[in-house]
């Protein structure tokens, strides 16, 4: 009996303490319309941002235009950094490093958030003897980062569109 009711339990603490899933970011009116201009038009960066303005109720236009905002990407790197080399002189410690650089302009042409530098990093070891998973590991860190770097951008977004409801 005890054991049936845990989930209840479980998920009444949880909503009791504030806990809830962050799900899609819900654009406002104002940028409803949305060009991204990025310095990689073909890039993972590029794709997902797109499909998530999507998901978030966005039209995301394939040019700019009267009434369309603007998210302007003019950088994107991700790079692995070394970080610490062994007595073999092989690296043991790697950064991966995305770094993007952001600007969002209103549908009326006018800088909502000035260039503003993006920087995320996570740190792995490199075994040598378990260098067979290396790449996979790399990998599936750049797919994680490019995931919170899209979600990092509509942030930027709706925190955007914030500051330009206020002013108006």
């Amino acid at each position: 009996m005890n054991r049936s009711l845990l989930p209840f339990v479980a998920a009444a603490m949880l909503s009791a303490c504030g806990f809830h899933m962050r799900g899609e970011v819900v654009l406002p009116t104002g940028l409803q319309r949305v060009y991204v201009q990025i310095v990689d038009p073909f890039s993972p960066l590029k794709r997902d941002l797109d499909a998530a303005l999507l998901r978030g109720g966005a039209k995301v236009e394939t040019n700019p235009g009267d009434g369309v905002a603007e998210i302007v990407i003019s950088a994107v790197s991700l790079a692995p950094v070394a970080r610490s080399v062994g007595a073999n002189a092989y690296v043991n410690e790697f950064s991966m490093v995305y770094h993007v650089e952001l600007q969002i302009n209103d549908g009326a042409g006018k800088v909502v958030i000035p260039k503003q530098v993006i920087e995320q990093s996570r740190e792995y070891t490199f075994d040598a003897t378990q260098a067979i998973g290396t790449t996979a590991e790399q990998d599936e860190i750049k797919k994680e980062m490019e995931r919170d770097m899209v979600q990092t951008v509509l942030r930027k977004v709706a925190a955007a569109a914030k500051v330009d409801a206020a002013k108006s």
